[in-house]
């Protein structure tokens, strides 16, 4: 089955690893793979399952030069042998560095579970969705200012 979280409030990634911690405690095989995110956010490194490594640095406008990772996250999902599949801002790379067709025929082609989290509604992918959860931001710390918390935010 695949599920969405989308929206701009907190939590969808939260959500999408507490789903992969579920079934790898469950008896199932489950992989990470992050888009548009480096490789020090804090749960990476208490996640008991396997997490394709994201980039040690991201620009913070990702342009082509960032385009040889999405192809490698990419192929690794062709290839990957896992029950559950997790796609972290998977939503966000749409049309910036996949195309919606090859984005919906890789999901298609993938035998398992697939959990996709990113920030806008794409209506194809929503149409092949079994699991839509919508996150609404109604306050956070940003709009006063604050940064981003080690261990909260990321």
């Amino acid at each position: 089955m695949i599920h969405i979280y989308y929206g701009f409030g907190k939590g969808k990634t939260t959500s999408a690893l507490g789903l992969g911690v579920r079934a790898s405690g469950g008896g199932l095989k489950v992989v990470l793979v992050q888009f548009l995110k480096d490789n020090k956010s804090s749960e990476l490194k208490s996640l008991p399952f396997e997490v394709y490594n994201a980039p040690d640095t991201l620009p913070f406008n990702p342009d082509s030069s960032y385009q040889a990772s999405v192809d490698g996250a990419i192929n690794y999902i062709k290839n990957c042998n896992a029950d559950v599949i997790i796609l972290d801002e998977f939503i966000d790379i749409i049309d910036k560095f996949i195309s919606l067709n090859d984005a919906v025929e890789l999901i298609k082609s993938s035998n398992c579970e697939i959990v996709i989290t990113g920030h806008r509604e794409i209506s194809e992918l929503f149409d092949m969705a079994d699991y839509i959860t919508h996150f609404e931001k109604i306050k956070h710390p940003y709009d006063k200012g604050i940064q981003a918390r080690l261990g909260i935010e990321y």
